[in-house]
């Protein structure tokens, strides 16, 4: 697919491509990607050449960036170039999802069309499928189109301080990239100040609302095998301090009865995670419901084989007295019950898992993803069910799955959990991040205050 006209700074194609040869994960480089797209367009639109950008240019972008007039030139790009980035499918007023894992060349290895192109006029086919996909995914999620994507971004404050440093930070990147290969810059790294942003407090909320969150999805949801889904999804973050990326990717061959899983985190560096008693008993319910969605071929052989395993077992189950009106068993739930998950198990040694439709732990039940080959949940759908239950639950703090994180290094803590303990339960590089957890509690800062302070 050649796309053509697409505002873009020198060589930065070269510069993305350098990032997925250098291994930096996908939703980096799609982050890098957006980030320095809005800088080119902002150059476009003002008829700045890259090579004469000045201190003045980056202060009249910060300013630009925080009125929200980014979202306008971007408007006027998407329809400029809408049909040829494939951009017209996306609707709705949510940012687009799916798997935002570039395809892989022939070889594994991505090179650009020219190298080191000076790329005069900000014009340059995207010959490569790893870039024109990039592409396609960063400007099918900004601007309007015909529709807001942004909707959140569209209240008239534009970016905050810290949105705007990660672009500035990004713009730095590329330059010292460009030092590196020995290419002209216009400035030096250290001239793109930032700005000076607020210092908010961390909060998260109180370990009974956050018990009463991580309880609710099967209060509200309809469909009660969603509702098993997502708790066991709060469940298992609060129990091993995951981020919501490393729960989201989770495969059915990572989990195993004795709740140790190595996950790939931030980074790309692994880690090992550790699960509860509790958190395993869901894990292991929500399997009951998980192995029969193996198949979408109902036809499938392995599948009738797995569903009647089930289903015998359940049989079992209301004979000795469960609701019959519940696939799910939860009325005899039994924290030390593993059998679904020694059939995980089972099926991994044996091979077996491998001919299942996806291999992720958790996937929709309903939508459009549902049973397409590697379907799985998507970050934005959970996030917004995090906010549903919370504003249910009147819960007034913030909570996002990023909060349940928080409230597992915050409450370790307060338990008196050593924070070199913490520091590589939550795969943090520097003890300084994981400081920043600890300390954040109010009720930890209080207790010191009551106790310690000479004028009682």
């Amino acid at each position: 697919m050649n796309i053509k006209g697409i505002p873009k700074l020198n060589d930065q194609d070269t510069y993305l491509i350098s990032l997925q040869n250098n291994n930096y994960s996908p939703q980096t480089i799609l982050n890098y990607a957006r980030d320095l797209s809005i800088f080119a367009v902002f150059l476009h639109f003002r008829n700045v050449d890259f090579m004469k950008v000045s201190k003045l240019d980056i202060d009249t972008f910060k300013g630009y960036l925080r009125a929200g007039e980014h979202l306008k030139d971007l408007d006027k790009i998407r329809h400029e170039y809408a049909i040829k980035v494939d951009i017209t499918s996306q609707s709705g007023n949510k940012a687009p999802r799916g798997d935002l894992r570039p395809a892989k060349s022939k070889g594994g290895v991505f090179t650009p069309t020219t190298e080191f192109e000076n790329n005069k006029g900000n014009e340059k086919l995207f010959e490569d499928d790893f870039l024109s996909d990039l592409y396609r995914k960063v400007y099918g999620g900004l601007g309007v189109y015909d529709r807001p994507v942004n909707i959140s971004s569209r209240d008239g404050k534009g970016l905050d301080a810290r949105s705007i440093n990660r672009m500035l930070s990004a713009f730095r990147s590329f330059l010292k990239f460009r030092i590196s290969y020995d290419l002209d810059i216009p400035l030096p790294p250290d001239a793109v100040s930032m700005m000076k942003a607020d210092k908010r407090m961390k909060k998260v909320a109180s370990f009974d609302d956050l018990k009463k969150l991580i309880a609710s999805p099967l209060e509200f949801e309809k469909d009660e095998k969603v509702g098993l889904r997502n708790r066991c999804m709060l469940e298992l973050l609060f129990a091993s301090g995951m981020r919501i990326s490393e729960l989201i990717n989770l495969n059915l061959d990572q989990i195993n009865s004795e709740g140790k899983i190595y996950i790939l985190g931030k980074g790309k560096k692994e880690r090992l995670v550790y699960l509860t008693r509790r958190s395993l008993g869901w894990l292991n319910n929500y399997l009951k419901i998980r192995l029969k969605y193996a198949f979408t071929n109902e036809d499938e052989n392995a599948q009738v084989k797995i569903v009647e395993n089930l289903d015998t077992e359940r049989e079992t189950s209301r004979g000795e007295g469960e609701n019959k009106e519940s696939e799910l068993n939860l009325d005899i739930f039994d924290e030390g019950n593993r059998k679904y998950i020694k059939m995980v198990e089972d099926f991994r040694e044996s091979g077996y898992l491998n001919k299942f439709d996806s291999p992720a732990l958790f996937i929709p039940f309903s939508g459009s993803r549902a049973g397409k080959p590697n379907a799985r949940i998507s970050t934005n759908y959970f996030q917004e069910r995090i906010v549903v239950y919370r504003k249910k639950l009147g819960i007034q703090i913030p909570t996002s799955a990023h909060s349940l994180r928080h409230g597992f290094a915050t409450y370790l803590a307060e338990g008196g959990a050593n924070p070199a303990a913490l520091q590589i339960l939550l795969g943090h590089e520097s003890l300084n991040t994981t400081t920043k957890y600890v300390h954040a509690s109010e009720k930890f800062a209080e207790e010191t205050v009551r106790k310690n302070h000479p004028l009682q």
